[in-house]
């Protein structure tokens, strides 16, 4: 049985995936969402995540994960560097663009989940 609490809840949780919608490069795909927010784990703990083990890290398909990848990189959302010891090693890298989205995202978050 539904309770006032759970629908405030629920309600909010919507008004949070309508701003994601409108802010966030998702194109209504949890993968691209997925990759935003494990790309924003990384960057707030200071981490660095080679492309490798960024594609490793989500449970979907290499080729799904590659195309919303390749948009956050041709978008300007996402930039690589590489390592300073072997070349091989790519690493993704949040840009100013991602990094000022997330930061709002995270306010927003915060406002609307208050409950």
């Amino acid at each position: 049985m539904a309770t006032e609490n759970n629908f405030v809840i629920i309600e909010a949780i919507f008004n949070l995936h309508q701003w994601v919608k409108e802010n966030l490069p998702i194109e209504n795909s949890l993968i691209a969402y997925d990759l935003i927010l494990l790309l924003s784990i990384y960057s707030y703990s200071n981490n660095t995540v080679s492309v490798k083990n960024l594609f490793s890290s989500l449970p979907h398909s290499p080729t799904a994960i590659r195309y919303h990848y390749q948009r956050l990189l041709n978008d300007g959302w996402i930039e690589h560097h590489q390592d300073a010891k072997d070349r091989r090693i790519k690493y993704v890298r949040p840009t100013i663009k991602f990094i000022t989205t997330i930061n709002v995202y995270n306010l927003e978050a915060k406002k609307l989940l208050s409950i």
